[in-house]
């Protein structure tokens, strides 16, 4: 039998819970009440725990899908977590800093096979089919793999996930932007960046005059906002100002990418 890289993950994560899984609800509640019964309040203990799991898994037809991102999620983020502690510490971990990146690239492009083999089998999942860390965890790896081909297919069916509820607009705000970053074209949302210099530049916008009203449209803080996460400031008369330095930045980045 061939087993998809999907199914593979689910019976790695599975196999953590066989002694969990190996019992029915019935069996457990049988348990429950014999332990119960004969004053066996030890067992009773370490039974009835069990019972919520086994029973979503029951009665939950997405419940090894939920693992299955939630072990993705982690992985996505727990890399990230390193690589940022790696970057605060570069004096001293700059010898490791590629080889976090490396391996990042490497969970980021594994995790992005999961993820489209979930989006094909089931669509993309809402927030009340697989929760909402679940559901962020589709946009993520869509977001942070570096395969322009699988983020230009799912970004119009993230468009669709969006108009019915099932993601957020940021969301595709965000992949909007990246996807157009990645063309080397000027970006709609302010949310993408590159570090030049010790700094930390937007990507050229199409409208800078108007992002700030496109941002608050759907529900995102002002750019000034976000950019002061990165130490930076922005305004539209700042942003014209070193408006060729951005795209000379952006040019250079992109010239980069492409080797």
């Amino acid at each position: 039998m061939i087993f998809s890289r999907f199914s593979l993950i689910v019976l790695t994560l599975l196999s953590a819970t066989v002694s969990v899984q190996a019992q029915t609800l019935d069996s457990l509640n049988t348990v429950c009440y014999r332990s119960l019964e004969n004053g066996d309040m030890a067992t009773f203990d370490a039974t009835y725990p069990m019972l919520y799991d086994v029973y979503v898994q029951e009665n939950d037809d997405l419940y090894e899908v939920v693992q299955t991102l939630k072990h993705i999620h982690d992985t996505d983020q727990s890399i990230r977590i390193l690589l940022s502690d790696a970057l605060r510490h570069k004096d001293d971990k700059k010898d490791l800093i590629p080889i976090i990146r490396q391996k990042m690239s490497q969970i980021d492009s594994e995790n992005a096979d999961l993820v489209t083999e979930i989006i094909d089998r089931y669509g993309w999942l809402g927030k009340d089919d697989i929760g909402e860390d679940g559901n962020e965890t589709l946009f993520l790896c869509i977001q942070h793999c570096q395969d322009s081909i699988i983020q230009n297919k799912y970004l119009p069916i993230l468009k669709e996930a969006v108009d019915v509820g099932n993601a957020e607009p940021w969301h595709y705000a965000f992949l909007t932007d990246r996807v157009l970053m990645n063309q080397g074209k000027a970006q709609i949302y302010g949310t993408q960046t590159i570090t030049t210099n010790g700094r930390t530049l937007l990507v050229p916008l199409q409208n800078v005059r108007e992002v700030d009203a496109l941002r608050k449209g759907i529900g995102m803080g002002s750019l000034n906002t976000y950019m002061r996460s990165f130490g930076e400031h922005f305004s539209v008369e700042d942003y014209i100002k070193e408006e060729s330095l951005i795209n000379e930045s952006f040019q250079r980045w992109y010239d980069n990418r492409k080797k």
